[in-house]
């Protein structure tokens, strides 16, 4: 059972993440298209955030009550449907809202797939199982930017979104055929005031990051909206402590290991990689010259080199642990992505393509040894809350990942209207490299025996 969940979490997953790469490549045709900078268009995918962080903590709530069945099928149903009304847009804002519609039915489908895994898995088996939904779900950014780029030359941007559609109809299938229908207690009430107050809370913190990113200059805004977040949070985690029945259970919390990935290193880690999914597509189309299909084929070299090496990913969990296969795998992560900034436009084709492999390759180890320490410590009866807290805080590294990078461009060039260099990309890869690097030395202090019964790596301790 276990592990027929996990290859269809991989198609739920596979959606999902397809929707943000596919759609790297085709950006500065969007941006023509809707007589905008291409810088952005970054609001389209702030706006997807936002409304995923806002309804994410509803996610495990509506499926045990509904039947995780049920909802998985309702939102690929609905995610689809959205991605046809991307596809079909002629504006930002026609295009935004769309993005918003789909980030609604896309903040149940895949946290809801994730919560079947992780409630029939084993612990034992964890690694495995998600060595199992997470490595197929790369095909998805490795096929995801050639694929795009080829789709936007030969028939419009249009048609990225919507590929959805024949995915959507093999997703439910499987889900139809496969996917238990779990339920949980549902005489538990709804948490309203905690969903507002969190709700609230999340989307002042992300429109926050938008506004300050998209005008650096005009910061008293995004202050006001900082501080409404960070009032409005404070109120919100004072809640979800006092009530019997919070809408996001606090007790995962309690586990250093869980705490460390979801809001401590693990988030500062997220960042560059949640930024490049916008940088990298305009670095080299708009600074290298490039064309959709040759950055299709440079991107598509980097995720391959990360999928290559999660063949031996819980072989070398299991030799290294996590905490140095986290402490260096970061390193690794963060030195390959500024190497980046070496990279010339003089360059041929394969050159590229090959040092972005090496790139890829730096930073899989990593986020395996991420993934998996995550619920290495969470108990059966945290799983829920848990899932919600990991969500939710992927998302919030997503939104300032990428609204890190539009402010340093925007910085840079003077605004919006401003048109940016070489230079000027190099820079905020550099920032973001930076600001990664600060994750090393949090790993470090992580226990030595941390998540070891996950990565049965017991006997190396027992040792020393």
């Amino acid at each position: 059972m276990p592990r027929t969940i996990a290859l269809v979490v991989a198609v739920v997953m596979f959606m999902g993440i397809l929707e943000g790469t596919i759609i790297s490549t085709a950006l500065p045709q969007m941006a023509r298209d809707f007589g905008v900078p291409a810088v952005d268009l970054g609001v389209g995918i702030t706006a997807y955030l936002l409304v995923s962080a806002m309804f994410l903590p509803i996610s495990s709530w509506i499926a045990e009550r509904l039947g995780t069945r049920r909802v998985l099928i309702g939102a690929i149903v609905g995610f689809a449907a959205a991605s046809l009304l991307c596809g079909a847009s002629h504006s930002l804002p026609a295009f935004v809202a769309a993005r918003a519609l789909q980030a609604f039915f896309g903040s149940l489908m895949v946290p809801v797939a994730n919560l079947v895994l992780l409630r029939v898995t084993p612990k034992r088996d964890l690694v495995q199982m998600t060595a199992i939904s997470t490595t197929p779900a790369l095909i998805a950014p490795v096929v995801g930017p050639p694929l795009g780029g080829f789709i936007t030359a030969a028939a419009g941007w249009q048609f990225i979104f919507w590929v959805n559609v024949p995915l959507a109809i093999v997703g439910v299938a499987l889900v139809w055929r496969l996917v238990p229908d779990l339920y949980a207690d549902a005489r538990v009430e709804f948490d309203r005031r905690g969903f507002l107050l969190v709700a609230a809370a999340l989307a002042g913190c992300v429109l926050a990051l938008d506004r300050l990113a998209a005008h650096p200059a005009a910061w008293a805004g995004p202050a006001l909206l900082a501080g409404f977040a960070i009032v409005v949070g404070s109120l919100a985690v004072r809640h979800l402590r006092r009530v019997p029945t919070p809408i996001v259970p606090l007790i995962a919390l309690r586990h250093a290991t869980f705490r460390s990935v979801a809001f401590g290193a693990g988030f500062l880690m997220r960042l560059p990689f949640m930024g490049q999914a916008l940088l990298l597509p305009l670095y080299f189309q708009l600074g290298f010259g490039l064309s959709p299909l040759a950055t299709g084929l440079i991107l598509l070299s980097q995720n391959l080199g990360d999928l290559m090496l999660k063949a031996i990913a819980g072989k070398a969990l299991r030799r290294l642990g996590f905490r140095l296969a986290l402490t260096a795998g970061t390193a690794t992560m963060m030195g390959t992505f500024a190497a980046v900034v070496l990279l010339d436009p003089r360059m041929p084709l394969w050159l590229l393509c090959l040092a972005m492999l090496g790139v890829g390759a730096g930073r899989s180890i990593a986020f395996t040894a991420m993934v998996a320490l995550a619920f290495a410590d969470v108990e059966e009866r945290e799983i829920g809350g848990a899932t919600v807290l990991n969500n939710l805080a992927n998302a919030l590294s997503a939104a300032l990942g990428i609204s890190l990078a539009s402010l340093v461009l925007n910085y840079t060039t003077g605004g919006t209207g401003g048109v940016a260099t070489l230079a000027d990309y190099r820079i905020a890869i550099l920032v973001l490299a930076g600001v990664g690097m600060a994750a090393i030395p949090l790993f470090a202090r992580l226990p030595r025996g941390a998540g070891a019964e996950v990565s049965g790596h017991l006997r190396e301790i027992d040792i020393r």
